[in-house]
């Protein structure tokens, strides 16, 4: 028996795809992102709280926490199977970057619809 797959995508190209996917899709909302407190009269409390009150900025908000969780994700999985060659420690080691990235989830769902 060949071990236990644990990537994200069902192979290497997904995975790849994956990454590069969510890499644009988290430069895109640094750049909507930026835009908004660029053309905010002020950066204060107000502006913050009215910024995030809106649907579509929650929305796209919580869409960029999964492509960074997905991002982390696939990255440390590929850097956790090159490097580290004891299984039980990459085991462990992947299982709480799993716990973190479902975590930030969790917290992200609690912060926009808690």
């Amino acid at each position: 028996m060949i071990g236990m797959n644990t990537s994200f995508g069902r192979s290497g190209i997904q995975d790849w795809w994956l990454q590069r996917l969510s890499a644009v899709f988290m430069l895109v909302y640094v750049i909507i992102f930026s835009y908004q407190l660029i053309s905010a009269d002020s950066i204060n409390y107000a502006t913050w709280n009215a910024l995030f009150s809106e649907t579509w900025m929650q929305v796209l908000t919580f869409a960029t926490v999964l492509a960074i969780s997905i991002h982390a994700w696939v990255g440390l999985w590929i850097v956790s199977t090159d490097y580290i060659k004891p299984t039980g420690i990459r085991n462990a080691f992947q299982a709480l970057v799993l716990i973190v990235c479902l975590g930030t989830i969790v917290w992200a769902v609690k912060i926009f619809w808690g």
